[in-house]
């Protein structure tokens, strides 16, 4: 799920948790603290039947304890009522379902999703080829990417032409790769370094995350990601030229 759609997701579930909130302000204190109850259960259950995710296990809580409040403010806007003051309780009962939900989460502590080894303690890595979290013994360090996908040979980068063309220019039509030293053909794309002129294939570009082996140029436009596992060797790279 996109941070966009998330965004959405809670605020369509805080509208609703509010919009709940206040229809129960009519009926006295009892329904004003269950109606606060009601929108801690309403963002809970759109969270989970979403399956909405966030590196803040707490959020959820906080926008029913929003939400709730939105819908006293909204309450006292709109008929003038006058709330008695054990009804501003409503939004911390409002935050107990999805904090509970959150405590539970956060007691049990984020785990490797390769081998589900409890990550505290450990060093942990989001992989660019398949964004799971791995913990450091399932970490290839030299390759920048998880285990699963150093031995599936998950590719990083996409297979369409005109996404190479891009950031190349013209495809290299003769001479080998620099690595793997496959001559290049109709079958085998290679691209040209823009650093050094070196070409490598397609397969090796992807293997070495879009750096070159032999100066360090990186291919423009990587994700932010991806990145982070390059720029340490360019700049080594650089220092020994």
């Amino acid at each position: 799920m996109t941070r966009v759609r998330s965004i959405v997701l809670l605020a369509a579930l805080s509208i609703l948790a509010a919009a709940a909130q206040l229809i129960t302000t009519r009926w006295g204190l009892v329904s004003e603290l269950l109606g606060g109850f009601l929108c801690g259960l309403i963002i809970l259950a759109g969270t989970s039947l979403l399956a909405f995710e966030t590196e803040c296990a707490y959020l959820p809580a906080l926008v029913a304890a929003a939400a709730s409040l939105l819908g006293l403010f909204l309450g006292i806007a709109g008929s003038g009522v006058v709330y008695r003051a054990e009804a501003w309780i409503a939004f911390l009962l409002a935050a107990i379902p999805p904090g509970v939900v959150a405590f539970r989460t956060i007691l049990r502590g984020a785990r490797c999703q390769l081998c589900q080894i409890r990550l505290r303690g450990l060093l942990s890595f989001a992989c660019p080829r398949c964004h799971l979290i791995a913990c450091e013994n399932c970490w290839q360090f030299e390759c920048g990417r998880c285990s699963l996908c150093e031995t599936n040979q998950v590719p990083l980068f996409p297979l369409d032409f005109s996404w190479w063309q891009e950031r190349f220019g013209s495809q290299a039509r003769g001479g080998r790769c620099a690595l793997c030293l496959r001559t290049a053909d109709w079958d085998v794309a290679q691209w040209s370094c823009a650093g050094c002129g070196h070409s490598q294939c397609r397969s090796c570009w992807d293997d070495t995350n879009g750096q070159c082996s032999r100066c360090g140029w990186i291919i423009p436009g990587l994700p932010s990601d991806v990145r982070e596992f390059v720029t340490v060797g360019a700049r080594q790279e650089q220092l020994r030229r």
